[in-house]
């Protein structure tokens, strides 16, 4: 009679790649050693992942569905900004699998359901089609990765992470609340020309 397939399995072996990740590293992740902390063999292993780089690949995408969780109640972009700093500073480990392949990410246009949501809030406070406001989002995802590699790289004192905190804040709705205008300023219809009189 054969075996019934352990519906369990790879959610328990991707919570022992995360723990050995966590712990040590990338370097920790053979396929060894998370198949013995999932408690099954190395065969069954590789019966699910092909290697540790599919093994990251899904602990990536599933820190980013973290953080779209985190991010989604936001109904604003500053919202979803203050919301994926708050996230990146509390979870250090999912802003590490989220930020290392970040940039390759987005140039093979992989799914990035959060950068898409900032994407849609944008639209919604400035108007117009997400895809749009690409740039805006870029220089959004700047700030706050840049910030919060800042504050995760030392222990920084608690008053200077605030302030830190608050001046990507700042920053990420200075730049909103500049395109806004730039968006209302492009709507205004111009002024008419003014016609020359011609004289004999």
């Amino acid at each position: 009679m054969p075996r019934k397939a352990d519906a369990g399995l790879e959610g328990r072996i991707l919570a022992a790649a995360y723990r050995l990740w966590r712990k040590r590293g990338e370097s920790a992740l053979t396929m060894r050693s998370v198949a013995r902390a999932a408690g099954t063999t190395t065969p069954t292993l590789y019966e699910r992942f092909s290697n540790k780089s599919d093994l990251l690949s899904l602990l990536r995408r599933r820190a980013r569905l973290h953080l779209y969780s985190a991010i989604k109640p936001s109904r604003t972009p500053a919202e979803v900004c203050r919301r994926a700093l708050d996230f990146f500073i509390a979870r250090p480990n999912d802003y590490r699998l989220i930020s290392e392949d970040w940039a390759i990410a987005f140039a093979r246009k992989e799914d990035m359901p959060s950068f898409e949501f900032m994407k849609e809030r944008i639209a919604g406070q400035l108007g117009g089609k997400p895809g749009r406001h690409t740039p805006l989002a870029l220089a959004l995802v700047a700030l706050l990765h840049g910030t919060a590699t800042l504050l995760l790289s030392a222990d920084a004192h608690a008053k200077t992470s605030r302030e830190f905190r608050q001046a990507c804040i700042s920053a990420c709705q200075a730049l909103i609340r500049a395109a806004s205008m730039a968006n209302a300023g492009s709507k205004r219809p111009g002024r008419p020309r003014r016609q020359r009189r011609l004289y004999r």
